[in-house]
């Protein structure tokens, strides 16, 4: 019964990174077929073929794994319908300097929707199980998880200010998101100090943290959940940073027990990081 459970909670898992993949590239999709209405460009046949197929391939897939993670199918055909509308008006209707805003939500917001579809086979309180509940004022102590880990940060950004490695030195993540929104500075500081703490805390230290723990021990678990995260800042100079800071928000949101908790700190993280790079451009 216990490998049933463990298998249940495994698909889940798989369900949800192929659901994240389907997201993002349907909203590739929408974009490159709003963009080749709306400017009447002769279609590129081969593209619009691959894009196609390899969005049919990930629907079955994800179709495969909803099946055995038992979720209704009409929650997640209308919620792509969903997807689809918003993608469609984003990329016709909202200014190209809001796009990749919007774009990031849908997604976000898809991530999550996923998380709590998947987490109700597990528990009739889908927020119990992620962690999502009040922590103690006395749980504030577990900050020092997040200040002990600056050092860490620190040597890392000395190696690569003296190394010579381009890749490393000459990369700014922070600086990239900023041009990447046309420095609308209202419009990072959501995404950074909002949006993005809460989607991945939700993610990785309330979903896949519980998972990982499931059939790992909790060591185990909060390496891999850390090396996770570090790796999808995909820019080679945040990589390191975000793996270390993975490892504090992992120790703080189990010991608070809420991953309200790690919000807070990641939130606070990325604020100071959006200062220092204001202040540099």
């Amino acid at each position: 019964m216990e490998k049933l459970t463990e298998k249940k909670y495994f698909s889940g898992l798989y369900f949800f990174i192929i659901s994240t993949i389907f997201i993002i590239f349907l909203n590739e999709y929408i974009n490159y077929c709003v963009d080749f209405v709306s400017k009447n460009n002769q279609i590129e046949i081969l593209k619009f073929i691959l894009y196609s197929i390899l969005i049919l391939l990930l629907y079955l897939a994800l179709e495969f794994f909803r099946i055995k993670t038992q979720i209704p199918i009409v929650n997640i055909r209308s919620f792509f319908v969903f997807i689809v509308l918003a993608g469609i008006i984003n990329f016709s209707v909202v200014p190209k300097n809001f796009n990749l805003l919007i774009e990031i939500f849908i997604i976000d917001i898809g991530c999550i929707y996923i998380i709590f579809q998947i987490c109700k086979n597990f528990e009739n309180n889908p927020f119990k199980w992620l962690g999502l509940v009040a922590f103690k004022s006395k749980d504030y102590k577990y900050f020092y998880y997040y200040f002990s880990a600056w050092p860490l940060i620190i040597l890392w950004g000395i190696i690569v200010e003296y190394s010579n490695i381009d890749a490393l030195k000459n990369s700014n993540y922070s600086e990239e998101i900023v041009n990447a929104l046309n420095y609308n500075y209202f419009s990072v500081f959501i995404l950074a100090c909002i949006v993005a703490p809460i989607s991945e805390e939700i993610i990785f230290r309330g979903f896949i943290l519980k998972i990982i723990r499931k059939k790992y021990n909790i060591q185990i678990a909060i390496v891999v959940n850390s090396i996770l995260f570090g790796l999808i800042h995909i820019e080679p100079s945040a990589v390191v940073p975000a793996t270390i800071l993975g490892f504090a928000l992992s120790f703080i949101r189990i010991k608070a027990k809420s991953v309200f908790a790690s919000i807070i700190i990641h939130s606070m993280h990325n604020l100071f990081a959006l200062v220092i790079t204001f202040q540099a451009l």
